[in-house]
């Protein structure tokens, strides 16, 4: 019972909150009401002297009824209390009518009362539906039993009242239904709007708070790359706030000039709409350096526009700093257990890369040349020197070095070299720290420990034997030639060239390591280009004929008192055709096989497609060729098309710091 009650009265009684909208809207319209019940002052005062009912009376009493509301109007600041006070006065004015308008249509007259219950509807409260229904009702009931020709001008029946009554009861009911209707899905339509707009409110404040405290950054834009106005903090923390309207590809280029250029031509394909936009958005520039070591990565996802044919673009800016720092220094852990493993196998040859890599660090940084040939073969020869100890980090460097150089045609400025500077200094640390203390050792492995005990067990000559000790302060070249296998093979399969078939000959020779350091950091460059423009693709070998796997020599011996190093592959071979087209291109002598052998040891002159990390920049041919006269040598060239290329290098024995040493015939226990 009390539940039916309880949910009556929630119906009845509007919510005790009112609105701005909600009062404004009362407010204007008690105002219009109340214009309405002053015009019922003349209007009454007209038709009681129409009808011989006393006009000053009428007047006097409908200005009494309209001081009502006028009073409300002003004294009570609640419009809802007014509009109640309006309900009972309109009944008031009914009654009034009822009165003054005695005569034939009378009884017509009554639907006055109808139809301003009707028209409380408007207010949007129930209680002033029913505050006038009670009034109309105890108005009937009274007047009816006190003066009944005030109410009918005949001698009506208590039935009629009620019949009266029952009417007033079903408009009054259908009125609440449409007064409360009009409350909750007009007037409170501004209540549910503010609700959800406080609601919203709150999940964006927690969203942006939320944004706010993430270390990434968030924002919009358009497919012109207009930058949307919401944003999350990080932005402006990390790059400062963007100008109003300013577009993003804008704003990059404060931040990154390059980086802002590659962004704005990748996005042309992108609105370009010709491939999927998730796969140009994929292939958008990543990652970007602003300030000494702070590293960015961007990412972009489409949003889902509001309006058709509209796309938004969401930007998710992460600093990747840390994550930059930790790949670097688990590269340079990686990077020093290989130079312990290279220290293991070849001492001198580890002392010499960090002696000819010094001198090439200090050349750079602390710019002792001025040419840019120079510059360029060095960071060259360093960065295939690297390769070779399998320094990926001082590799991607020098690379980028020579790429600046070659877009700009200018020498790297000082800062540039401060990332390879610093990463020298850790090298030559974790150096020190490899190498420690020791003394000067000289390095005997159980091949030469045995040559050496049949020599004396045998009787050698002291003269000879004496050389042969001597010999073992000299570096074996074979070591060196080892080195270089395990590097072409590492070429090979980062070049998706699968395995390569390395046979190394050093017939014992030994060299005097200092002088001759340089000449073996540039004969990487000899290697490289065996591997990379040589031996072909597995499938382009069995194609013509060959075995799947390439084949690469690699040769030191002694002849006719000469000291002969050897690289032979059996790949395609050099185009001397496309070389001496090259050649021409940059004006230099191309008529007969000496110019174009000449061609092929010249400063910027390759074959290649592109540049890449391997090669294609045409300098190391032209250090090494460099490094071979230094040590009094020449170079001989043997290619045949389709069957493979040689390169002798030919040097005197005066090229060693002491006699080249023969290997002596093994002997027995």
């Amino acid at each position: 019972m009390h539940r039916p009650v309880h949910r009556l009265l929630r119906y009845l009684i509007l919510p005790s909150e009112i609105t701005d909208f909600e009062r404004q809207y009362i407010a204007r319209v008690n105002r219009i009401a109340l214009y309405f019940f002053a015009l019922h002052v003349p209007a009454f005062t007209l038709i009681a002297w129409f009808n011989g009912t006393r006009p000053v009376v009428a007047a006097l009493l409908s200005a009494a009824v309209v001081a009502g509301p006028a009073i409300s109007h002003r004294m009570i600041s609640n419009p809802r209390i007014t509009s109640v006070v309006y309900g009972v006065t309109a009944m008031f004015m009914g009654g009034l009518l009822v009165h003054f308008g005695q005569g034939p249509v009378q009884i017509e007259m009554h639907f006055y009362f109808f139809s301003l219950i009707a028209m409380c509807a408007v207010f949007g409260n129930p209680l002033v539906i029913i505050a006038a229904a009670v009034t109309v009702a105890l108005h009937h009931l009274i007047v009816w039993l006190v003066l009944p020709q005030s109410v009918f001008n005949y001698d009506a029946a208590w039935w009629v009242v009620a019949v009266h009554a029952a009417f007033v009861v079903l408009e009054s009911v259908a009125a609440c239904v449409i007064a409360r209707s009009f409350f909750d899905n007009v007037i409170g339509l501004d209540r549910i709007v503010q609700a959800r707009t406080a609601a919203l409110d709150a999940k964006n404040d927690e969203m942006r708070l939320l944004l706010d405290n993430v270390e990434q950054g968030f924002l919009t834009i358009d497919s012109e790359g207009r930058l949307a106005q919401a944003r999350s903090a990080a932005i402006d923390r990390w790059f400062g706030a963007p100008p109003p309207d300013t577009n993003w590809f804008d704003y990059l280029t404060t931040l990154s000039p390059e980086f802002a250029a590659q962004s704005r031509l990748a996005w042309q394909e992108v609105v370009d709409d010709v491939m999927p936009v998730e796969l140009t958005l994929d292939q958008m520039p990543r990652r970007f350096e602003r300030d000494p070591y702070k590293h960015y990565r961007i990412d972009y996802r489409l949003l889902e526009a509001s309006t058709p044919g509209e796309r938004l673009y969401l930007v998710i800016v992460t600093d990747v700093t840390a994550e930059v720092e930790r790949e670097l220094v688990e590269q340079e852990a990686r990077e020093r257990i290989g130079l312990f493993q290279k220290l293991l196998v070849d001492r001198s040859g580890f002392e010499t890369f960090f002696e000819e890599g010094s001198h090439i660090v200090d050349l750079l940084v602390n710019e002792r040349t001025a040419d840019l040939n120079t510059i360029k073969r060095a960071i060259h020869t360093l960065k295939g020197s690297a390769g070779l100890y399998s320094l990926s980090s001082l590799v991607a460097m020098c690379h980028d070095l020579e790429t600046f150089m070659e877009q700009e045609n200018t020498a790297p400025t000082k800062t540039s070299y401060e990332a390879l500077s610093v990463r020298w200094q850790r090298l030559s640390t974790d150096r020190e720290i490899l190498l420690g203390g020791r003394a000067s050792t000289i390095e005997l492995d159980q091949d030469q420990y045995e040559v050496l005990k049949a020599a004396v067990r045998n009787g050698e000559p002291p003269t000879l034997l004496l050389r042969r000790i001597r010999s073992l302060k000299l570096e074996s070249a074979g070591k060196r030639l080892r080195h270089f296998e395990e590097y072409a093979k590492a070429i090979a399969q980062r070049l998706g060239k699968s395995d390569v078939r390395v046979d190394v000959e050093d017939h014992g020779v030994r060299l005097a390591a200092p002088r001759w350091g340089a000449f073996w950091t540039t004969f990487i460059h000899a290697v490289r280009n065996a591997v990379d423009h040589g031996i072909e693709p597995a499938e382009h070998r069995i194609a013509v004929g060959k075995p799947p796997l390439g084949h690469l020599a690699l040769r030191s011996y002694e002849e006719a008192d000469r000291i002969v190093i050897e690289i032979a592959d059996d790949g395609r071979g050099i185009d001397w055709d496309a070389l001496a087209r090259r050649a021409a291109e940059l004006g230099l002598p191309a008529s007969s096989s000496a110019d174009v052998e000449r061609a092929l040891f010249t400063e910027g002159v390759s074959t290649a497609e592109g540049v890449s990390e391997m090669s294609g920049r045409g300098v190391g041919m032209s250090a090494l060729l460099e490094q071979t006269r230094s040590l009094g040598g020449e170079v001989a060239i043997q290619s045949v098309p389709g069957r493979g290329t040689t390169l002798r290098f030919t040097f005197p024995s005066s090229a060693n710091a002491a006699d080249s040493i023969a290997p002596a015939a093994t002997a027995t226990n």
